[in-house]
């Protein structure tokens, strides 16, 4: 009588060997194949059953072919995710449940009838190599379970109403979700880290100008930002406080007024969501200031939703939005009157169309950049201006212009006691940790196209088109 015969394709060594072995009994004679070649040497009697476990050695159809009995391959996962890298795209899709699968080979990868299942509950947090672990540990309890009948002439029967997940894995699909752009959010970075890079694993990269990088783990000392300490949240909400306990009054500009009073002003040059943060500081602390917006601002769009959405905010926490007018949006080299004043005429109803509301004051944008400063009288084209002689002579003044104090912090300047005070501020540089200016603009700028990014994305979503990356 021929003995009962078994190939087993694995990588396993030592006792995680015997332990598969011994799930087949040990009346068995076993012989353990390494790669594709040894396959390819082995003579397949009648009495010959192939188990494949752990290997990613593909069995191809013209050696399933020369086999009498079923061949049987040990998936480490569930159906849901038959293919290459299965352990990575769980992680990837937060799947909460996940196991091993044993079933049938035929000459399609994961395609064949499945015959056991065994699976566990997957713990938030667990990294691609513990959960292929725990994975291959559910198939030795799977092959324990079902060893001795592998061995038959024909395979246990198929469990019903499981089937295989429509899609299936290859190396390119992980290659693809490695492959990182410079709009990927912090968020979605740090998800596609724990699925597919950290630990032994270099997957993740960047390719910038023709040139693939990879994502260096060695641990970064924090960056020193102590210079800019004073431009946070916090910090704005102290400046806040220090006028408060001052008994500073908060107005509006034009507003007569011969108390001790300030008058605070935004210009917001780069983001209309730090403004809109600022403008709730401000209205938990029960002051209110102007928001001068830019319609040709090259940051934010006053027609997108999302900004008129935030605009509408600023306006409903009790603050008045003014024009920022951005004379470098003009072809004019030297400002004269009467252009001016059409200029702001035709500026001021584009911004109360799209307000649906007046609006009764202007600041300039980086006015030493033209004649601006030259129109110094205290209305001009219909508007309160911002830089008219008055302020500027009768008012302490104050700015952050470029994310740094240019003549006084301002917090000294308060502590000065002026009657009467004008600050100026770019929501911009007031963030919720301290930073560089240059990194605030980065984050602005970025923020802005993972924001499109997302958008587009969404909406191929729900029209159910296609989102082809490669």
């Amino acid at each position: 009588m021929t003995q009962t015969r078994l190939v087993l394709l694995t990588p396993l060594t030592g006792d995680g060997l015997q332990r598969l072995a011994h799930a087949f009994g040990d009346d068995v004679q076993i012989e353990v194949i390494r790669d594709l070649s040894g396959l390819h040497a082995v003579d397949f009697n009648r009495e010959t059953t192939l188990v494949s476990f752990g290997s990613g050695v593909i069995v191809p159809a013209n050696i399933l072919a020369r086999l009498h009995k079923p061949a049987y391959n040990m998936h480490a996962a569930i159906p849901a995710f038959p293919g290459r890298d299965a352990h990575h795209h769980a992680i990837y899709h937060k799947s909460d449940v996940y196991g091993a699968t044993l079933h049938v080979m035929t000459a399609r990868i994961d395609d064949g009838p499945i015959v056991g299942i065994e699976t566990f509950q997957v713990v938030a947090g667990t990294k691609p190599s513990e959960l292929l672990s725990q994975a291959n540990e559910a198939g030795f309890r799977l092959v324990e379970r079902l060893g001795r009948q592998l061995l038959d002439a024909e395979p246990p029967p198929a469990l019903s109403g499981v089937a295989w997940g429509a899609e299936k894995t290859r190396r390119s699909d992980l290659v693809r979700l490695c492959q990182l752009t410079p709009l990927v959010t912090k968020e979605e970075f740090s998800h596609r880290y724990l699925a597919f890079d950290g630990e032994a694993y270099d997957n993740l990269t960047v390719e910038l100008h023709g040139h693939l990088f990879r994502i260096d783990k060695t641990p970064r000392s924090p960056e020193d930002t102590t210079a800019f300490a004073d431009f946070t949240e916090a910090g704005f909400r102290a400046l806040l406080l220090a006028l408060k306990a001052s008994n500073y009054r908060f107005v509006s500009y034009g507003e007569p007024c011969s108390d001790r009073h300030v008058i605070w002003r935004h210009d917001v040059d780069f983001s209309m969501h730090r403004a809109a943060k600022l403008a709730e500081i401000e209205a938990e602390e029960g002051v209110r200031a102007t928001y001068f917006v830019n319609p040709h601002c090259t940051f934010y769009n006053l027609l997108e939703p999302e900004i008129m959405r935030l605009v509408a905010r600023i306006r409903s926490l009790g603050h008045e939005i003014g024009l920022h007018f951005d004379a470098g949006s003009y072809d004019v080299q030297h400002w004269e009157q009467p252009e001016l004043d059409g200029a702001l005429t035709r500026e001021r109803a584009l911004l109360e169309a799209i307000l649906d509301a007046p609006v009764r004051t202007v600041s300039w944008h980086n006015p030493d950049l033209a004649n601006l400063l030259d129109f110094d009288a205290d209305e001009i084209g219909g508007l309160v201006n911002a830089y008219g002689a008055a302020l500027r002579r009768d008012y302490a003044y104050c700015s952050d212009s470029n994310g740094y104090w240019r003549f006084k912090p301002m917090a000294e300047v308060i502590a000065a006691g002026h009657p009467k005070l004008h600050l100026l501020t770019h929501p911009a540089w007031w963030t919720s940790e301290s930073m560089a200016p240059s990194a605030r603009i980065d984050r602005a700028i970025l923020g802005r196209a993972q924001a499109v990014r997302r958008d587009y994305d969404a909406l191929l979503a729900q029209a159910g088109r296609r989102n082809i990356t490669k």
